[in-house]
């Protein structure tokens, strides 16, 4: 997936967000140390030295007890390879724009499971569907639920909607395996590699973020910018086009 030449032409490690440019595209995975403490003594190889890396070499992080150095792989690998890679019906909005079409679409409340504190959840709640917030553990607070009970009861789910970090926490394949395979699966979050491997694991919507203007993402990430104020990115789903018809 990531080719052999790809290298790192900058990078910023940020407090909300990891920005990685390569001579093939740029990308943001959101930096995990806020969710939970990279173990003592844990550091980012290369530091000081990471601009000319291979990529290849900077992707073996992902194994990382670092979720730091997680978030770099991961924004390494993403910045590999153009969005334009992207394949699937392409729908622009943000993923709870299109979560409100599906549940419109079918006239019913849903019951529906977030993979992280949403903040739509709020409104998703007021309109009548039954929803389950499932949280890291350690992070869990009332009227969450820890994640450490998803595979007993996430299949519950009509929906399941998994906050892009899952992938930096090492989640999202359990989370995948837990959930009804009739069950609407979505991941929401700029940390989504926009690449068509998604769908091999089962994915009906990929909502992400397209950057526009990477100057601008770059500035945000190196002064501590939050999701609000990352400006120069778009959000935008694509969708399996075998469900298409579910979302437009």
């Amino acid at each position: 997936m990531v080719p052999d030449d790809a290298q790192i032409c900058d990078v910023v490690v940020g407090i909300f967000w990891t920005y990685v440019r390569t001579q093939y595209g740029v990308a943001v995975s959101a930096t995990a140390h806020r969710w939970v403490e990279d173990p003592p003594g844990a550091i980012i190889p290369w530091a000081g030295e990471l601009i000319g890396k291979r990529v290849r070499d900077v992707a073996d992080l992902y194994a990382s007890e670092s979720l730091t150095a997680r978030s770099l792989a991961n924004a390494a690998i993403s910045a590999s390879f153009p969005a334009s890679a992207m394949t699937g019906c392409e729908i622009q909005g943000r993923g709870q724009d299109l979560l409100h079409t599906f549940c419109n679409k079918s006239n019913d409340l849903c019951h529906i499971a977030l993979i992280g504190h949403f903040h739509f959840a709020d409104e998703l709640a007021r309109l009548g569907h039954v929803l389950d917030i499932y949280e890291l553990d350690p992070r869990c607070t009332q009227g969450e639920i820890p994640s450490s009970h998803i595979p007993q009861r996430l299949p519950q789910a009509d929906i399941v909607v998994m906050t892009s970090s899952t992938i930096i926490t090492h989640s999202t394949e359990g989370i995948l395996a837990a959930a009804r395979p009739d069950a609407i699966k979505m991941i929401v979050g700029p940390t989504v590699p926009l690449h068509p491997i998604l769908w091999d694991y089962g994915f009906d919507a990929i909502c992400a973020s397209l950057i526009d203007d990477p100057e601008q993402v770059r500035f945000a990430a190196a002064q501590g910018g939050n999701h609000k104020q990352m400006v120069g990115a778009r959000k935008v789903n694509f969708v399996n086009p075998l469900k298409a018809h579910l979302f437009v």
